[in-house]
């Protein structure tokens, strides 16, 4: 019976392993369980203003953006200039501006439609273009009883690939509404006037009741499936993997900063990221291929092997200047402050590919920076040829790239510096951190330091943590590493001194 209960219970007390333990309601322990209390708290307040700066720059990005597609100018082009053009063309500039839908303006500088074309393709949202001769064809079509096809007086020239999301939501209902109501607007103006007027014999009533209509053009076509979140999710999940390497480099590499140079560290480093952003880009742009790559869109530009380079290489760009910048933070935050980057590094990045800065309030605009955006925007135009701006965007993540390896390099050195005077431990916490543990004696020499700091505690918590060490110290550095300094280094690493 006894057996048998022990059995049951054995998970109550264990004499062979229990020994010298203590009960977590140990009255000794209870200021350590206040310390970790307030530590787990700190945490949490971390973690609840992380979410709440997260959901703040999201939602302030897009929560106002029905109310700011007045930003957004569309253009009505009229190549007629007959009695159709006037018309359309009054008809159109008369409708209401709304916060909620883009402003129509006229462009009276364009001589065709293929000049048309070429400027919404580089410089537009969109055009509504009354084409060349429609009010001839209409008053002849009317009068003859010829063949007669409405849709040859107008054309919707858009651009898909200018930003996708805002086309589809803005732009393209906008144009399509404006052509539709003024379509209807004219028919019943010309049954009104026919009405009032002499009818005559020889009168086309087909054409008569629908006189105008129009057909559709994307210049710069991005409207495959794929289009809204392709560029966005695909860096996205490139990045998402570098961050989990660059934290397991960050606390496997603290014996490297006790015993390698600082040059050579820097190298290294750079060196090492270069390397991921190279080989994550490179399954990007094969993902691209691999989900209907050189056919997204039999209107688009051809799919060729120089596109699938030129994928590869923007989205290397990409990775690498966020990867230096997320590793230069890494490197000398602490484990509570370590998500922190990477969250207000992704959101924004992540809004300037799903959104347009014109739906957007001004403090936003420091977007045009963000490497996701650039990447973007670069892709855009590979796929598409819309909204050429290759030297600006090309130019940001060069000098965004140079920047951030300075700032790894300034980083590595403060790291090497707080490693070896004792400041920083191998998981980055500071001396002022309750879980500091480093092998290396804090550089002042003085009374206080030569006490170890974990030392500083209860005698019945020493007595516990010395029953629970088994083995050797997985903070030790292994004895068999030998790299000796270089003259020229001022470095004592028997009492981890930089000397100055």
């Amino acid at each position: 019976m006894n057996q048998k209960t022990s059995s049951k219970c054995w998970w109550r007390y264990r004499a062979s392993e229990d020994n010298g333990r203590i009960r977590l309601g140990d009255p000794g322990l209870r200021p350590e369980l206040r310390r970790r209390a307030r530590s787990y708290t700190c945490v949490l307040v971390v973690s609840i203003l992380t979410i709440w700066g997260a959901l703040s720059i999201f939602y302030g990005a897009v929560f106002l953006r029905s109310s700011l597609a007045n930003n957004i100018n569309i253009h009505v082009i009229d190549l007629d200039h007959g009695f159709i053009g006037a018309n359309v063309t009054r008809m159109i500039l008369d409708i209401h501006a709304t916060p909620s839908t883009p402003v129509w303006l006229a462009k009276t500088d364009i001589q065709s439609l293929d000049q048309a074309k070429a400027w919404v393709r580089d410089h537009g949202w969109g055009a509504l273009v009354i084409n060349s001769g429609a009010s001839d064809r209409y008053h002849k079509a009317l009068s003859s009883g010829g063949g007669y096809n409405a849709s040859d007086a107008m054309t919707l020239v858009e651009s898909s690939g200018r930003m996708v999301i805002a086309g589809m939501l803005f732009v393209q209902p906008a144009m399509v509404a404006a052509a539709g109501q003024v379509s209807q607007r004219f028919a019943a103006q010309q049954v009104a006037n026919y009405k009032s007027a002499q009818p005559q014999e020889q009168t086309n009533l087909s054409v008569l009741l629908r006189p105008i209509s129009y057909t559709t053009v994307d210049v710069a076509p991005e409207a495959f499936l794929l289009a809204p979140i392709m560029t966005a999710f695909g860096f996205l999940a490139c990045l998402l993997s570098a961050v989990g390497v660059m934290i397991m480099w960050k606390l496997a590499s603290f014996s490297f900063f006790i015993q390698v140079r600082f040059r050579d560290l820097t190298l290294m480093w750079l060196a090492l990221i270069l390397g991921m952003a190279l080989i994550l880009s490179l399954y990007l742009s094969l993902a691209f291929l691999a989900f209907r790559g050189p056919e997204y869109n039999s209107a688009a530009l051809t799919y060729t092997p120089a596109t699938f380079f030129k994928i590869w290489f923007t989205g290397f760009a990409v990775v690498l200047a966020l990867s230096l910048w997320l590793f230069t933070w890494f490197l000398n935050l602490p484990p509570i402050f370590v998500t922190l980057p990477s969250v207000f590094t992704v959101v924004p990045n992540i809004i300037s590919c799903i959104s347009t800065f014109e739906l957007a309030p001004t403090l936003y605009r420091f977007m045009y920076a963000t490497p996701f955006f650039n990447g973007t925007r670069i892709v855009q135009y590979i796929v598409s040829g819309a909204y050429p701006t290759l030297g600006r965007n090309i130019g940001v993540l060069v000098g965004e790239i140079v920047v951030m390896g300075i700032a790894l390099a300034g980083s590595v050195w403060l790291r090497q510096v707080l490693a070896l005077r004792g400041i920083s431990d191998p998981q980055g916490w500071f001396r002022s951190s309750m879980y500091f543990q480093s092998p290396i004696p804090y550089y002042k020499i003085d009374e206080e330091s030569t006490v170890p700091r974990s030392t500083k505690r209860p005698n019945h918590l020493l007595s516990t943590e010395n029953t629970l060490s088994v083995g050797r110290d997985p903070l030790a550095i292994e004895d068999d590493i030998r790299i000796s300094d270089c003259n020229m280094d001022s470095t004592e690493q028997t009492i981890g001194n930089l000397g100055v």
